[in-house]
């Protein structure tokens, strides 16, 4: 074994098998690498074919001149190389349009162009051709109204004006149609039963005296409306009342800033309340002047207070029973000085009375002390009288 590997003939063929093999592994990395390459630019310049939705565009005086009937998009099918497909459907570099500059007022039949594709591809553009009008442009400056359905508001519910904003629409279109145009609307979608105010941007519509769409352009196309929807309101007085409680030994004066109260109702509930309303407060346990916070209660039909509630001063006046004690004190001093004033007039009555008599007592005196002078002196004359008729 040893000899034969020392033949020189073993080494040139094992030399020549190593050389061979080394040969077969660099063609079959060379033979996979040109197939690769050419699937990559086979699949670059392999035909595809595209469909474009795209907006169709006017080339025409449009200060002048009012173009419709065309469509706004049409369609446009693109074939040739992916790689050029592809760029034209990401980038959008093309445009597709209808050129009418050169024509005049009236009808007619106008092809659909394209311009900036790429020469390598190919297009077909449907529909192939429009029918548009062109007449002569008029603008005008509308007003914008709201309608709506007054039904949609609720039983008792009123609305206010509504507020819009922009107050004006610029309508724009052939002469004849625009003169067609007697109002612009933003219909407002209420719901049924609506309560609350309602807000929303709402799209304009342009309409004839028969309250019929008329094809023209609106700018801007829609409006911001706001419509209020409220209650009528009305003022009442309030009445602070103590509510009955178990105590009824206590009275209470109640007080409050608030003197007044606005009720929310519809106007048939409003028209047969009372010019007061009776606010109970409960004072129950209560025997300390204190403050606290009093619920509105609602009239029937009543929605809605402001305030709902007020702040009431409760203030302990007096008791009953210090009340019924001072009136028994006050009636006792009273009769204790009747009393008073009743013996001192007996008594001053009876001194009176003995001076009286007193009195008519010496004047019987002087009077008989007179009667007896003048009876002797009557004796005394009477003799002499006698003596002379002798």
């Amino acid at each position: 074994m040893k000899d034969f590997f020392n033949r020189p003939w073993v080494y040139r063929v094992l030399s020549l098998g190593l050389a061979v093999l080394l040969f077969v592994y660099v063609t079959s990395q060379n033979l996979g690498s040109t197939r690769s390459s050419q699937s990559t630019e086979q699949t670059a310049v392999a035909n595809t074919k595209e469909t474009l939705n795209e907006n169709l565009q006017v080339d025409a005086d449009l200060d002048t001149y009012y173009v419709t009937g065309y469509p706004k998009k049409v369609s446009i099918i693109i074939a040739g190389p992916n790689a050029n497909v592809v760029a034209a459907k990401n980038t959008r570099n093309f445009r597709v349009y209808i050129d009418v500059r050169h024509l005049k007022v009236g009808t007619h039949t106008v092809r659909i162009k394209q311009s900036g594709l790429n020469k390598s591809l190919s297009y077909v553009i449907k529909p192939a051709t429009v029918k548009v009008t062109i007449a002569t442009r008029a603008d005008k400056t509308f007003p914008i109204q709201a309608n709506y359905k007054s039904s949609k508001i609720a039983d008792g519910y009123l609305t206010d004006t509504p507020e819009i904003s922009p107050s004006t629409v610029r309508v724009s279109g052939a002469k004849s149609e625009v003169a067609r145009v007697k109002q612009v609307v933003a219909n407002l979608n209420l719901s049924n039963n609506t309560t609350e105010s309602f807000e929303q941007e709402v799209l304009l519509e342009a309409l004839d005296k028969n309250g019929n769409a008329v094809d023209v352009l609106l700018t801007p196309q829609t409006a911001h409306v706001e419509l209020p929807v409220y209650l009528p309101s009305k003022k009442i007085k309030l009445d602070l009342t103590p509510s009955a409680s178990s105590d009824d030994t206590k009275k209470y004066s109640l007080t409050s800033s608030v003197n007044s109260v606005t009720v929310y109702a519809p106007q048939a509930v409003l028209d047969r309340l009372d010019k007061t309303l009776t606010v109970p407060v409960d004072v129950k346990g209560i025997s300390n002047n204190t403050q606290k916070t009093v619920k509105i209660v609602k009239p029937d039909g009543v929605v809605s207070t402001n305030p709902a509630s007020i702040a009431v001063n409760v203030q302990v006046v007096q008791s009953n029973a210090e009340s019924s004690s001072s009136s028994s004190s006050s009636a006792s001093q009273s009769s204790e000085t009747s009393s008073s004033t009743s013996t001192s007039v007996s008594s001053n009555q009876s001194s009176d009375s003995t001076s009286a008599s007193s009195s008519e007592s010496d004047d019987e005196t002087t009077s008989s002390s007179r009667s007896s002078s003048s009876s002797s002196t009557s004796n005394s004359t009477s003799p002499a009288t006698s003596d002379d008729s002798e």
